[in-house]
């Protein structure tokens, strides 16, 4: 009974949205789902699960913590969090995640680097990525990743960001990978109050994506996010309010056949 439910489980994953975080890849947060899936050209405090070049937006220390919820079907829910804080070497991030249940997990431990060298932020991340399948196991592999952002202009920032550049394989026998993905994105800033963003995404196995998304700052501390996927024909929204030390961020994607995706997170500024 457990091998057919899991087999049922990793078919549904693989045709639905949670494909991403079976395989291994980390979940993107409130912030980059609410623009359809922009992440490698966004510097912020999600940025230790997107491209790790933009740890260098943070400063201070902060912590955040997120929930995912897809279907609102329990074993696809994804918890994550992390620490980013200032060194004086660069921005540096601990982020961790786990997406599944007792019968089928992944979880993923993450150290980022990022420094600022004139117009450009680069960053590096490790990951060690651990599967767990009842009956079956568990093993880890190691996962790197690396990115970039350039700022061209006051109003044009551009990012790459590579996935599992190492293309660390999961099962040696088969040579099953985890996925290799390379992401191009262009940020353009017409106004301190407006961001476009495009972005292309190429997992080396799958169809190319093409991505738009646009945030718009209704009020000082209130952000609303909208983008859309080519490759899925999803659309997501979002939005984000500050106040005092603390920012919530929601975003929801839109699924007329199987439901929406959720995805709460939590901010939390502990030190300037």
């Amino acid at each position: 009974m457990r091998k057919v439910t899991l087999t049922i489980f990793i078919l549904l994953a693989f045709i639905g949205q949670s494909r991403s975080q079976i395989s291994g890849v980390p979940p993107k947060g409130p912030v980059s789902l609410a623009l359809g899936g922009v992440s490698s050209s966004t510097a912020n405090e999600w940025s230790i699960f997107n491209n790790p070049a933009g740890l260098i937006a943070n400063e201070g220390l902060n912590a955040l913590v997120s929930y995912q919820t897809i279907f609102n079907f329990a074993p696809f829910n994804t918890v994550a969090a992390a620490v980013n804080s200032e060194t004086p070497w660069g921005n540096a991030s601990f982020g961790v995640y786990r997406f599944g249940d007792e019968l089928f997990s992944n979880q993923m431990a993450s150290l980022g680097f990022a420094r600022k060298i004139g117009i450009m932020s680069l960053g590096v991340k490790a990951n060690v990525l651990q599967y767990n399948i009842d009956g079956f196991g568990k093993r880890s592999v190691f996962v790197a990743e690396m990115g970039a952002l350039a700022q061209f202009s006051p109003q044009l920032y551009f990012g790459v960001h590579v996935y599992n550049f190492t293309q660390a394989v999961i099962a040696v026998e088969s040579q099953e990978k985890v996925p290799t993905i390379i992401r191009l994105s262009l940020n353009y800033r017409p106004e301190e109050t407006l961001n476009l963003f495009i972005e292309g995404e190429k997992d080396v196995e799958t169809d190319p994506d093409l991505r738009l998304g646009l945030a718009y700052s209704l009020m000082e501390d209130l952000w609303l996010r909208t983008g859309f996927s080519t490759l899925t024909n999803r659309h997501s929204f979002g939005a984000g309010f500050s106040f005092q030390r603390f920012t919530i961020d929601y975003a929801i994607r839109a699924n007329r056949t199987t439901g929406a995706t959720h995805n709460f997170g939590l901010t939390f500024q502990i030190r300037d």
